[in-house]
């Protein structure tokens, strides 16, 4: 809440509208000020955002919750450990230029093709919480009928879908435990 709150005052003070996820490239004030300063700073849109770099194990994808962003997710990056690779999926639009998907089949597919930016061949483990458990759960449809294979499926928070298709999906991830939590 207090980075919503900063970053609101910074776009009132400096006319500068900066998605939240700013903060995973210039996490300090010294670099915040110094992207502010520069005239021709633009912050790099993607929805792919990596929260915690690392190189021995495969990266974790989790997909926003409702709000669209991922800072919520740096406190799961640090538990996984440093070796872990974890990037956030942010929805697209948070940059007030780009128009938001109206779908979560637009959503999945175009995270999907982010996603395989980093990785182009699975293993995947993704997630993602409340809402975001929901595009995860699509994702893995997507990628299961691409013939991909996708190691975890995490959903936390969220209501695994109740459809005919859950079953065919589940029988296709069989290798792929799929991990749910409510709180």
């Amino acid at each position: 809440m207090l980075a919503v709150r900063v970053f609101a005052q910074i776009e009132k003070l400096f006319g500068r509208n900066l998605p939240l996820a700013t903060l995973f490239s210039a996490p300090t004030v010294k670099q915040l000020a110094r992207a502010l300063r520069d005239e021709g700073w633009q912050a790099v849109w993607s929805s792919l955002v990596m929260i915690q770099g690392g190189d021995q194990r495969p990266p974790f994808f989790c997909v926003h919750a409702a709000g669209g962003n991922v800072l919520e997710y740096l406190d799961l990056a640090r538990a996984l450990g440093p070796d872990q690779p974890f990037y956030g999926l942010q929805a697209k639009g948070l940059d007030g230029k780009q128009e938001p998907h109206t779908t979560i089949k637009q959503m999945a597919t175009h995270y999907i093709a982010e996603m395989r930016e980093v990785q182009p061949e699975g293993p995947y483990l993704i997630g993602g919480r409340s809402s975001g458990g929901t595009i995860a759960f699509e994702m893995a449809c997507q990628l299961s009928a691409a013939g991909q294979d996708v190691a975890l499926l995490a959903l936390l928070d969220t209501y695994p879908p109740v459809t005919s298709n859950f079953c065919r999906v589940q029988a296709r991830l069989v290798n792929a435990p799929v991990v749910t939590r409510k709180s």
